[in-house]
């Protein structure tokens, strides 16, 4: 379980820092090395990092005790968050799309 645990955490690591610095690249290998939980791990990353930080907010509203109208400091959160979640979505699509228009221009 560990060894598991720590192999995957090494895996999305390195295939995040890999979007980072040379995305097409990555994709490739993500796409010729079928591990779909890498996959699922890597291109999901936005719809985890807005759904996490929205369960965070809402936690910390219950937890504060506040009910009603969200205040500028969570309406400011949730803009940003969902800003920085689309864009990272848009970034994953554009290098997903360049590189399949690569791989199939070979063939």
């Amino acid at each position: 379980m560990l060894l598991t645990l720590l192999k995957e955490g090494y895996l999305f690591l390195r295939n995040y820092y890999g979007l980072l610095v040379h995305p097409s690249r990555t994709i490739i290998k993500i796409r010729q090395k079928p591990d779909w939980s890498q996959t699922i791990l890597i291109f999901g990353l936005p719809g985890y990092f807005w759904a996490g930080t929205i369960f965070f907010l809402a936690i910390l509203r219950f937890l504060i005790g506040i009910r009603g109208n969200l205040g500028w400091v969570a309406q400011t959160s949730l803009v940003l968050v969902t800003s920085i979640a689309a864009l990272l979505f848009v970034y994953l699509l554009y290098f997903l799309f360049v590189t399949f228009k690569k791989f199939n221009r070979r063939k």
